[in-house]
This record gives structure tokens, sequence and C-alpha cells, in this order.
């Protein structure tokens, strides 16, 4: 198994890696934590900051959520920029793979056509899921950053997010290709 110290330690907010074995307590950063303040994880820090920085959202003559392949394409142009001011983050394994792949969607392709198409062949899948699953993991961040942030803590180290600032997650399967 893995031990729970690992998990703890993939947190992407310091305050959140606090915990009780069953005989101790352990707080990471306790003169942050106790006055509700708390450090966000550098790699984390840098990549969120990088993606709000470069994102955009579909254009409003769009529909609100875009397409599969749509969305994978501007997600993809987002990270291109992210990498670019971020180039060593650990987080871009999967992104990598997914290049490697073939390039197989036809955007001719129908809905019941097993080849091509987004909703039923899985090599096109696994080459252009990866941007939408890294946009959706950076909006979880962001959400939480929020989160946090509202319930009073101050997260002294975080990237800089307008108040307007708005992101949404995109649905891979629901919306076809």
């Amino acid at each position: 198994g893995i031990p729970v110290s690992s998990l703890l330690n993939g947190f992407d907010l310091e305050i959140c890696k606090a915990s009780f074995d069953g005989k101790k307590f352990h707080i990471p950063d306790p003169h942050l934590t106790f006055a509700a303040k708390t450090k966000m994880e550098t790699n984390r820090r840098a990549v969120v900051g990088s993606y709000v920085k470069h994102h955009r959202e579909p254009p409003e003559v769009e529909e609100q959520y875009p397409m599969a392949m749509a969305a994978s394409r501007l997600a993809s142009s987002t990270i291109r920029a992210v990498r670019k001011d971020v180039p060593n983050a650990p987080f871009y394994r999967l992104l990598d793979v997914a290049v490697t792949l073939p390039d197989r969607y036809n955007p001719y392709a129908g809905l019941f056509d097993r080849r091509g198409s987004f909703m039923n062949d899985s090599v096109v899948q696994a080459k252009f899921a990866p941007p939408i699953q890294f946009h959706n993991w950076c909006c979880a961040l962001i959400d939480r950053l929020r989160k946090y942030q509202k319930r009073g803590i101050d997260v002294v180290d975080a990237p800089t997010i307008a108040v307007n600032f708005r992101i949404e997650r995109y649905d891979i399967m629901c919306h076809g290709g």
C-alpha cells in the first residue's frame, strides 16, 4: 500500500497536510496554520499562476461548453504557454505520452463509428483528453484556492487571480466531438 504520509504530501496547500495518526498530531508550518495562513505547493502555484495568465474562455459566439475537440485544442494552446513559463513542473507526463499517439481523429466520423470519433475511439480519447484533464485539474486547484480564501485562510504565496476571472471545467464525453 501507499503510506498515508505520501498521500498527505500530495496536497496543494500546506494546511491540508495536517494530520493525526492516533497518537500525535503532525502540523506542517504550525506558525502559519495557527495564524490561519498557508502556502501553496511551489509547482502547483507556478502552474496555476501561469494557467490563469494564459487561459481564455471559449468565444461567446460558441457554446458555453465546447465540443470535446474544441475544448482539447483550447486547453492545449493554454498548456503550451504554461509549459514555456513553467517547463520543469512534474505534471506533464500524460500530456507527453498523448503527443506521441497517432492522430486518428476524423471530424466526419459519425456517432456510431468505432474509429476516428471522440466518443468511440480510445486512441482519439487517449490523445486529446489529457489537455482537458489538465485544464480540469487546474480548475480544481483554482476552486480549492478560492474556497480556502473565502474561509479566511490567507494563502501567503497565492498566484494572483482576479475576482472576475472565470474558468469552467470541460466535460470530455457529454459533448461529443
